[in-house]
């Protein structure tokens, strides 16, 4: 596969969606932390946001530059099964396709990144200001269990169809 070049398909609406509801997500998170900050004075309120914002710019990076990434470099892509097996492929228009789908998912990841950094900035921020338990934190550890299974079964889906 790394003698060849796939087929260049544009996200699919959907990724674009859910990278611009991940990125607002993120914003929404600083902007409670300067809530919070104004509330606490505490400054640590921003690391959250800041770290989840370093992790969605990275993500941004991965699938803004997804083809040369894995023409140049298709060892990192081939390493699990899925894409072992999408490597098998004879067909570089079915390639590419389970390429796109592929991008889906990790643009719902920056989504779900999003709704993680705003959770946990929240749930801290609650936590400082009333020097209790927020409930916020079941809410963000359901979300981090959500993402994990939701991965877990959108690959199982793209494997199952592009394994034939």
């Amino acid at each position: 596969m790394a003698d060849r070049k796939l087929k260049r398909y544009g996200l699919e609406g959907i990724a674009k969606i859910l990278i611009a509801v991940g990125l607002l997500l993120v914003l929404f998170a600083w902007f409670a932390g300067v809530y919070y900050f104004q509330a606490t004075g505490k400054i640590t309120l921003f690391v959250v946001p800041l770290v989840f914002s370093c992790v969605s710019a990275l993500l941004l990076l991965i699938i803004r530059y997804r083809y040369a990434l894995f023409e140049r470099y298709p060892y990192l892509m081939t390493l699990p099964s899925l894409f072992y097996h999408i490597g098998e492929q004879g067909n570089i228009n079915k390639q590419s396709i389970a390429f796109r789908m592929i991008f889906t998912v990790h643009a719902m990841v920056i989504a779900v990144v999003g709704v993680l950094s705003l959770l946990l900035t929240i749930s801290i921020g609650t936590s400082i200001k009333s020097d209790t338990a927020s409930p916020f934190m079941y809410a963000y550890l359901a979300t981090a269990a959500i993402l994990v299974v939701s991965v877990l079964l959108l690959y199982r889906r793209i494997y199952i169809k592009f394994a034939k």
